[in-house]
């Protein structure tokens, strides 16, 4: 991998971005509160989004927890304190959206604690990697809250039957029961996350471009179009992909591996 590049003032930052081209990663970075989400949270995840997001040297986004833990969500302390107005709640979610809508694979790292916010975060991730470590949940209902779109969002991942359980007990489940129910894509021992976490961000560093960020969007919207807007989606993503210079190589790659010899 390449040097790793920061911005200055970055290792103090609530959330740091660091560079490592062609990965870029977002890592929380409050861990003496276990990196709860507090006041300032939802701008300073939006603007790293954006940062990574419009870095055409970055190809594949790791999302991480600095210390003991990934996000023990929100920070209860700011919330009992008043510092945590209903307007939070409503742009948190277009920063977990963030996750979701970028053009790049997310991968989230999770270790320790991933609940509450933290786990709704890692939900809008497009791959979970956990440590064995993890304790994953949404304990909102526990605390006469609401799990945020969460409610929205783990249904599309797991199913309704697991996920309505966890939203509605409240309870916390370790990483081999997430990983059993389809949460997480692989547990691992702690001290090996980082070393699976590359790995993984290489499998998507091997696909092509047009057709990876193509393929995102479209399984985007597979819950929320009709088929017959959904298949209008689908055409588009095949005029773009087709003639783009990744997929001429492929189909000429394909004809020299038969012996058809090199293609004009």
């Amino acid at each position: 991998m390449a040097q790793v590049r920061e911005g200055p003032g970055e290792e103090t930052a609530r959330i740091r971005v660091l560079k490592r081209p062609p990965v870029g990663e977002i890592r929380l970075n409050e861990p003496e509160v276990l990196n709860a989400m507090g006041p300032h949270w939802p701008e300073d995840m939006l603007a790293a989004a954006r940062e990574v997001g419009e870095d055409d040297e970055i190809r594949v986004v790791l999302l991480t927890g600095e210390g003991r833990s990934f996000c023990s969500g929100l920070n209860l302390t700011h919330l009992a304190r008043g510092q945590i107005p209903n307007e939070w709640f409503h742009t948190c979610e277009y920063a977990f959206r963030s996750m979701e809508v970028m053009d790049k694979p997310v991968i989230s790292g999770v270790h320790g604690y991933c609940i509450g916010g933290g786990l709704q975060v890692a939900i809008a991730c497009d791959v979970r990697i956990a440590a064995d470590d993890a304790i994953l949940g949404l304990p909102a209902t526990r605390e006469a809250f609401i799990p945020g779109m969460g409610t929205y969002r783990l249904p599309r991942v797991i199913g309704m039957g697991h996920a309505r359980h966890l939203i509605l007990s409240g309870e916390n489940i370790d990483a081999e029961e997430a990983y059993r129910i389809g949460l997480v894509n692989k547990v691992v021992p702690r001290d090996k996350l980082e070393e699976e976490l590359e790995a993984w961000a290489q499998r998507y560093l091997e696909v092509p471009r047009p057709s990876l960020v193509w393929s995102k969007r479209l399984s985007n919207a597979a819950y929320d179009l009709p088929f017959e807007e959904f298949l209008k989606e689908y055409d588009e993503a095949v005029e773009a992909v087709m003639p783009s210079e990744e997929h001429q190589a492929a189909r000429r790659e394909w004809l020299e591996s038969r012996g058809y010899g090199p293609t004009g």
